[in-house]
Order: C-alpha cells, then structure tokens, then sequence
C-alpha cells in the first residue's frame, strides 16, 4: 500500500504571514506610501491574495502601475521573500525516503502559489500539488465533504 501525506502551504510549511510583513515594509518603501501603510497592506492581502486585490491596493493608494503589472511584482516580490525552515525541507526529505509520497494542498492563486514552492525548494521535495484556483475549489469544503447515504 502507498502511503500519503498532504500539508497545507501557507503558514504550515512556509511562514505565509512573515512573508507577507516584509513584502508590505518594501512594497510601502517603494512606493513612498505612510508609515501606517504597511499595515494596512497587510491586513488587505492577508485574507486572500489575488489579482484583485490589487486593483483594490492600486486604487487606495493612487498608483501608476496597473493592478496586473503590481500583482506580477508581487508574485515575485512575495517569492523572494518567503523561507522554508530547513528542518521542514529535511522532514520532507525523511518521509519520501521511507516510502511516503508528499504532496501539498493548498488555497489560492496558482501563480503566487507556485512562486512559492519554487522559490523554497519546495517543489523538488514534493510529488505533487493541488492549488484550490487550479481546480476549482477551496479547502475546506464542507459541502463537498459529507457523504452521501
């Protein structure tokens, strides 16, 4: 018998929120927004990140960019940013060396998604992955999971 494990990304292998605080610091910095900036910027893509939101960041603070072209910038910016602890990488490496196959299920964009697991070295020690945009659906789905007589 094959034996699975699936994680979640965001804030179980990588630290999502750190990643997010420090992208906030530049992307204010950049833009020469308020002190007060940051946070807000926080709290507008903490929930969930898309291209959308951006349209929302574009037009609170008045930026030239487009919302795609600040989205893109982003995708990279949040990328650069976001660490995998060595001791997960290691774990991962532990379970697909006893057998296990490790795959990641996880909410969001498939984009920034993917950046992510490029970026962290993720995506070598993974056998697959399942992003919710890519599919269709979010976790959890409650609807979905009960099960029928």
């Amino acid at each position: 018998m094959q034996r699975l494990v699936l994680f979640d990304l965001d804030n179980t292998l990588i630290d999502r929120n750190g990643a997010i605080q420090d992208w906030a610091v530049q992307f204010a910095a950049r833009h020469s927004l308020a002190d007060h900036a940051a946070t807000q910027l926080v709290e507008l893509v903490q929930e969930r990140a898309s291209p959308v939101t951006f349209e929302t960041v574009r037009a609170q603070y008045r930026l030239q960019p487009s919302a795609k072209t600040l989205w893109r910038q982003y995708c990279s910016d949040i990328a650069a940013v976001v660490r995998c602890p060595e001791r997960i990488l290691a774990g991962l490496d532990v379970l697909r060396a006893t057998g296990w196959r490790v795959g990641v299920a996880t909410n969001g964009a498939t984009d920034i998604q993917n950046a992510k697991l490029q970026a962290t070295g993720l995506i070598d020690r993974i056998d697959g992955v399942c992003v919710s945009e890519s599919v269709g659906a979010r976790k959890p789905a409650p609807a979905s999971s009960r099960r029928q007589p």
